[in-house]
């Protein structure tokens, strides 16, 4: 059995009318509602910024994926800014093969 930390999602307010998702652990189609559940909070809320922290990912699946692409379709839809502020290079590699770094705005 390995030895890994449970999901969990903590909603910072790095500045006024910006929401930062800061995600560690797991996100897998087990822990997948559970992002959901914090993206739909947080557009709820009206921010003008979403912001994505993924450094803290030690895994993400095509569920996992699904949730980043659906927050930023999301945040789209009601003219709210998204971007990661940071990931992991595993995380980024990711990114790039899927070529969604032609879409997102990633940390340089």
């Amino acid at each position: 059995m390995k030895d890994t930390p449970p999901f969990q999602v903590e909603s910072l307010t790095p500045e006024p009318g910006t929401a930062r998702l800061v995600m560690t652990g797991e996100l897998d189609y087990t822990t997948a509602d559970d992002a959901s559940a914090e993206v739909a909070k947080a557009l709820a809320a009206g921010v003008g910024v979403l912001e994505f922290d993924l450094a803290g990912l030690q895994f993400i699946d095509s569920s996992g994926m699904a949730v980043v692409m659906n927050a930023y379709i999301g945040a789209q839809e009601r003219g709210t800014a998204f971007r990661i502020v940071a990931l992991t290079p595993y995380l980024r590699h990711l990114i790039e093969v899927v070529a969604l770094d032609d879409v997102l705005d990633l940390p340089g």
